[in-house]
Order: structure tokens, then sequence, then C-alpha cells
């Protein structure tokens, strides 16, 4: 049995011809976008139970990482004076972690510790042109390097650096949320927050189309998986229109300057974390580097759309080599 999906941001359309097991789907808005959950179990009570444990788990990890208040813990860290100790909670202490390993991993192409790098850019209000100035302070401004944690707790070792959730706390949230489903009667669920999916269940396979890079109503191609998350990076519907120019939305932390917008990237990964942070830094790391980065990384699979004048040119690491349909789209599609 194969269920269908559209994979558009915030949009999940789900068929299954079996009668049961019972399957309830709910469309939320959470973390600023729109969250739909969908999940089986052999009793409708059942599914309805799961699908409030996993919204409750997605609404921790929003109460816990938004730095839209002042009042999560994260913001509190980041209002923490230099080089006092904070005390971190065991899920933050544990996403911290791993968000430092992609850290490292990417070489500070994935870093969250760019918050300030955020405010110059003015990416929460829609996009201000830096002044020279600010831009030659930014190349001062520190990332996730002037973090210390040891256990949990955790120490600001610069009065500039500000960590922002959104490179990884959607996949936090959705990590969270399939942990709280293995504790409950589902069989199998599907969470899409704002086109950002993570899996749970017998492993059956889940077919998405992906949308065109420069026109997310057009589906590019079909990507079929079976288990684990996937995220996407790309500027289709975030860039920053500053003045008479058109920027990306993801910056470069190495650089402090908006990146080369290509198209979009696609991680698959075995946890909606990982394929979070990994979208983001490999995006900035280019298709060339990103793929080469990935075939060097058991568990992490790529997809490349990058727009050309000749149209859409897809380029995949060999992982993904019998997922993906083009569907006679005139995609040209190569393996890396």
């Amino acid at each position: 049995m194969v269920i269908s999906l559209l994979l558009i941001p915030g949009l999940v359309l789900l068929t299954d011809d079996r009668p049961n097991p019972v399957r309830i789907e709910r469309h939320l808005t959470l973390m600023g976008t729109t969250l739909v959950i969908s999940v089986e179990a052999w009793k409708r009570s059942a599914a309805l139970e799961a699908s409030e444990e996993a919204l409750a788990a997605l609404q921790r990890a929003e109460q816990r990482l938004s730095t839209w208040t002042k009042h999560s813990e994260l913001a509190r860290l980041n209002e923490a004076a230099v080089d006092d100790p904070v005390k971190l909670s065991s899920e933050l202490a544990m996403e911290l972690a791993r968000v430092r390993h992609w850290w490292k991993a990417t070489q500070g192409a994935f870093d969250p510790g760019i918050g300030r790098l955020s405010e110059i850019w003015g990416l929460r209000s829609g996009g201000k042109e830096p002044t020279r100035a600010a831009l030659d302070r930014a190349a001062d401004i520190p990332g996730l390097e002037a973090l210390g944690i040891a256990g949990s707790i955790a120490v600001r070792r610069h009065p500039e650096l500000i960590i922002d959730e959104g490179g990884f706390g959607k996949g936090a949230g959705l990590d969270d949320a399939i942990r709280m489903l293995k504790e409950t009667d589902a069989t199998a669920a599907i969470i899409n927050l704002g086109g950002q999916v993570a899996l749970f269940g017998a492993g059956k396979p889940l077919r998405f189309d992906v949308a065109d890079p420069s026109d997310r109503h057009r589906t590019a191609l079909t990507l079929t998986i079976d288990r684990g998350a996937l995220a996407t990076s790309g500027n289709s519907e975030r860039s920053l229109v500053i003045g008479q120019r058109t920027y990306s939305h993801i910056l470069d932390p190495r650089s402090g300057m908006p990146v080369t917008d290509f198209g979009s990237l696609t991680v698959w990964a075995d946890d909606a974390l990982a394929a979070d942070c990994l979208s983001t830094g490999l995006y900035v790391l280019g298709p060339e580097r990103a793929l080469d980065w990935a075939a060097k990384h058991e568990g992490i699979e790529v997809l490349v759309l990058e727009s050309t004048a000749e149209g859409i040119r897809a380029r995949a690491t060999h992982g993904m080599k019998e997922r993906i349909d083009t569907g006679g789209s005139g995609v040209v599609l190569s393996f890396h």
C-alpha cells in the first residue's frame, strides 16, 4: 500500500483506502506556521489521544525555544550575563549539544548563534540594508564558539552571542512529538510543520511532491520515503526585498552576507533536528559542496533543485536513486 502526500509548506493531502486502522487529521497553527498532524490507531479515541500528546510536545518545544518572546528558556539564556553559568533543562541541554554537533560537522556553515547578524539584516522585520559599519562589525560577531556547555550548564562568553532557534526549532519540536508518539497506541503518524515532515510508524512508503523552487505551486518531482524526516531550505517564499535588490533570507555565518539563491535543498535524515540543521547548513555550502558533504556522511541524503535558464536541474545523493520520479516533468536528474 502506498500513501500519497503533497509536500507544499503547510499542506498535506493523505489518501488511504484501507478500512482500518482509524486515521485522524488535525490542522493547526504553531511556531508561526501551519501544523498538520495525521495519526493512525486501531481506535479513534487512541488516535485522538496520540495527536494530543504530539501537539503538547510541540507546544512545549515552542515554549522552551521561541525567541519571539523574552520568557522562553532559550531567550533567558540569550539574556544571561557573560560568564554567568546558566542551568539548562535536560531537553535544552540535549538540543544544544546536538546543534553544536552539526555546527562542528559543517565547519560553521550551520550556526544558529547568528541572532545579532539576523538583526543587522532585519530578517524578522522584512529586511533592511545594513550600513558598511554594521557589516564590518558583523565579521567580529561570534557564533556558537562563544557558547560554553558542560553537561547541563551553559555559559555565554561574548555579549553579542544570540542563539536563533530558526535553524533547528522545528526539527527539535518534531523529534519531541515523535518520541511522545512512541509512548502512545498510535500505529503510524505524519507530522508536517511548515513543510518540514517527520514520520512515525510501520515504514509504509510515502510519496512527496517536491515543489519547483521558483514556483511552490508546481511540482518538480516526486520523492518517496518510508522513515525519518525531511526538511527543505530555499527562498521561494521568504526572500528579502531591500530597495531594488532581492536577497536570500539565508545568511552565511562565516561572511555575514546572504548566500547565493540557487533553488532549494532537501535533506532526508533519521531525525528531524538533523534534517533541519543540515538543510540550512548545506544550503550555505552550495550545491556541489553540499552533495560532496552528504556523500561522506552516512544516514544523510540530499536533493538539490537548481533553477536554470533551461529549467530545473535536479541532483541527489545515491541513497535517493530509487526514490525519485520526475514523472515526465522534463526535470534533468543526476546522482552524485
